[in-house]
C-alpha cells in the first residue's frame, strides 16, 4: 500500500464513514481533511478531487433524530495536464484540494464534510501524455 500509515490512522480516528449513504469512502471536517492532506504530502498518492457533504438532521418514522451526510453537489477535481510530471501532478492535486477546502464557505461547526478521492500511483496510469 502506498497510502501513508498516518493517513490511514487519521481516516480511522477522525474520518466519517459514508456507508450510511451507500458510499465506500470517508469524509472529514475541515480541520481534519487539511491534516489528512498534510499526511499525503511526499507520498505517491494523488488527490484526484473530492466531494462536499453537509450534515442534515432528519426524523425517521420512529421519531428518533439522526444526522447523516447529504451531498451538496459541490466538488473539485484535478486533471493531469499534458506532459505534466507525475510528481508535479501529485503536489498540485494536494495544493488545489487545500485551496478549494480553505475557500469553501464552512461554518466550522462540523456540519460540512469533505470526502477526498485519492489514488495510489500503482492504480492509475502513470504514463506521460
Amino acid at each position: 500500500m502506498l497510502i501513508p500509515d498516518a493517513y490511514r490512522r487519521l481516516e480511522k480516528e477522525k474520518g466519517r464513514s459514508l456507508r450510511d449513504i451507500y458510499c465506500a469512502g470517508v469524509a472529514f471536517a475541515r480541520k481534519d481533511i487539511l491534516e489528512a492532506l498534510e499526511c499525503l504530502k511526499g507520498s505517491q498518492v494523488v488527490v484526484l478531487g473530492g466531494d462536499v457533504l453537509k450534515i442534515a438532521s432528519r426524523t425517521q418514522p420512529d421519531s428518533f433524530w439522526y444526522r447523516k451526510p447529504e451531498p451538496t453537489h459541490d466538488s473539485w477535481y484535478v486533471n493531469r495536464r499534458p506532459g505534466e510530471d507525475l510528481k508535479d501532478y501529485i503536489e498540485r492535486g494536494i495544493a488545489e484540494a487545500e485551496r478549494y477546502i480553505r475557500s469553501y464557505p464552512d461554518p466550522e461547526d462540523g456540519t460540512i464534510l469533505y470526502s477526498p478521492v485519492i489514488s495510489e500511483l500503482g492504480v492509475g496510469s502513470t504514463a506521460r501524455y
